[in-house]
């Protein structure tokens, strides 16, 4: 009777053990998953177009569509831009904004400028400490030779309706009050952005108005400013995303396949561009 109740305990045990292991095992599985690394490099533009390396809100959407697809659990930009087209930064911000997994925007070197406009897009920003970050202003200038052309003998027609149609041109001088026009447009588009920076980390009116000097920080600078969450690498990023899943993540790769465009070969890097490749009303960030 005493070998039988022995027998019952120790199969009682080692069924517990069993079911123990067995239920850590299934919780193991689930608490895994992946987290996409997305390469988001070179100057912010509109539309791609010769061999100019750099970004496209296009090509962001198609990147996070490929993670989608996959399943994935979080998001990891790694970042490397100095800024670039406004309304395409914004694009860009948005096509991150809209995306149902967690994000982190990892800045490598550089994450300045528009770069740093749609990092503001994750749920939190991870820099180094040697980082360079920040540049919240904009920038806005074009090419004006219009005493080159009257020393060669070249004379610009063009009939306007509207005092200030020719603003920008590069074969019109510009008068003190072009300058100022000019200037109030782009004041107009920093005070956007200064204003959306400091929304969206909470910044409190003096650390604002210390940002808003349009200079570039260090990444151990912006942690102090509160202009990014965290110092480090890929590592922290994967950590951080790690930490609002619940899950230990696996990454893994995401990239676009480039487009093979017959015509670049043939005009490498040829933009048509109604308003001239330096006109101030292409401001830039």
């Amino acid at each position: 009777m005493k070998k039988i109740a022995l027998f019952l305990a120790t199969f009682l045990m080692i069924s517990t053990v069993s079911a123990f292991s067995f239920g850590d095992f299934l919780n193991f599985q689930d608490d895994t998953g992946e987290v996409a690394l997305i390469n988001l490099e070179g100057p912010i533009t509109p539309t791609a177009g010769g061999f100019s390396a750099g970004m496209t809100p296009g090509e962001v959407r198609e990147l996070n569509q490929r993670a989608e697809e996959r399943d994935v659990d979080a998001i990891v930009y790694e970042i490397n831009s100095g800024g670039g087209a406004v309304v395409a930064s914004k694009d860009v911000q948005r096509s991150i904004e809209d995306v149902d997994v967690p994000t982190v925007c990892r800045i490598r070197d550089v994450g300045a400028s528009g770069a740093y406009l749609f990092s503001l897009g994750c749920d939190s920003i991870v820099a180094d400490s040697a980082s360079i970050t920040g540049s919240i202003g904009v920038s806005s200038s074009y090419l004006e030779f219009s005493d080159l052309m009257e020393d060669v003998g070249v004379n610009h027609v063009n009939i306007t309706v509207g005092d200030r149609k020719e603003i920008g041109s590069p074969y019109k001088e510009p008068d003190e009050e072009d300058v100022e026009v000019l200037e109030g447009k782009a004041q107009i588009i920093g005070d956007d952005f200064l204003g959306e920076v400091s929304e969206a980390r909470n910044l409190s009116d003096q650390q604002t108005e210390r940002v808003g000097t349009g200079e570039i920080f260090l990444g151990s600078e912006a942690r102090d400013l509160e202009l990014v969450d965290s110092l480090g690498g890929r590592q922290q990023a994967i950590e951080e995303a790690e930490q609002m899943t619940d899950k230990r993540l696996n990454p893994v790769r995401v990239d676009v396949t480039p487009e093979f465009d017959f015509l670049s070969l043939l005009l490498p890097g040829i933009e048509v561009n109604l308003f001239g490749e330096d006109s101030p009303l292409q401001a830039e960030l």
